[in-house]
């Protein structure tokens, strides 16, 4: 069973120190832990690091109050039913899927959330006020924004997950020139329109062709992928500026697999046909 003072020398290691860490993972690949995910947490804290988790949390979505955007990823025609809860930023507001480290992680006293109804993220650190900055509904992916606009040293981390659930290539996405989905949702009573990324079904088909930026370390009793965050983001939207349809997933008929890899919604509001 390891211990916070374990995890901490691994994560010194391994250079992540001190850096804006953002994390996907799967608790089970750290194997036992001395008090569970919070050894987790302990450790990228008490290491200088600044945590970014998602915190996604999928029920506030709502249908749309005005005309679709074209090439928007969604036909709300074919959509039956929704089941719109508002979103409040309570603790309990966050999907499984997400994984009981997040989870943990709001939980924390110091942790910031952002205030997308639906794509929030929990941050915490010394440079959690600063990520959270010009975060907006229609500025989903704000904090990535920062951290790549910031020079200081930025790791993404993959532990015992892939790229399908890597969030920062959405904005690499949007780095590439792609123009990310709007939805709409129900935030404190409150039908908003918000910004989305894509179907991310496709997304491990980019791991083959940035293998050279990998680095495979030992995390918990288990391995993960870091690879530094603004090469990593220029190098992926190099690849999808160069073969759009690379991130596709398997279902051809997909439509927001197609919508964006024709570049994503179109800014002049009309009806899709």
């Amino acid at each position: 069973m390891l211990t916070e003072k374990d995890l901490i020398k691994q994560i010194n290691e391994a250079g992540l120190a001190n850096s804006s860490l953002c994390l996907h993972s799967a608790y089970r690949s750290f194997g036992a832990l001395e008090e569970g995910p919070q050894t987790v947490i302990n450790a990228f804290q008490k290491s200088g690091c600044t945590l970014v988790c998602p915190a996604f949390y999928y029920e506030s979505q709502a249908f749309p109050v005005k005309q679709n955007y074209q090439n928007n990823g969604v036909d709300y025609q074919a959509v039956n039913e929704m089941r719109t809860v508002s979103f409040t930023g309570s603790i309990d507001q966050i999907e499984a899927c997400m994984g009981v480290i997040p989870k943990q992680l709001l939980k924390q006293e110091g942790t910031l959330r952002t205030y997308h109804p639906s794509n929030s993220f929990a941050v915490l650190g010394p440079d959690a006020q600063a990520l959270i900055a010009d975060q907006s509904e229609l500025n989903v992916y704000s904090i990535y924004k920062n951290i790549y606009q910031n020079p200081r040293p930025a790791y993404i981390v993959l532990a015992g997950v892939d790229f399908t659930s890597c969030t920062p290539i959405h904005f690499a996405e949007e780095v590439a020139g792609r123009r990310l989905f709007r939805r709409w949702a129900v935030s404190n009573g409150q039908v908003t329109e918000t910004e989305e990324g894509s179907c991310s079904n496709g997304f491990e088909k980019l791991r083959e062709q940035i293998q050279n930026i990998e680095s495979v370390i030992t995390l918990g009793n288990g391995e993960a992928r870091i690879y530094e965050f603004h090469v990593f983001i220029d190098a992926v939207a190099k690849i999808i500026v160069e073969n759009p349809d690379v991130t596709h997933c398997e279902d051809d008929n997909c439509i927001r697999c197609n919508d964006m890899a024709l570049g994503g919604r179109v800014v002049e509001e009309t009806l899709l046909t």
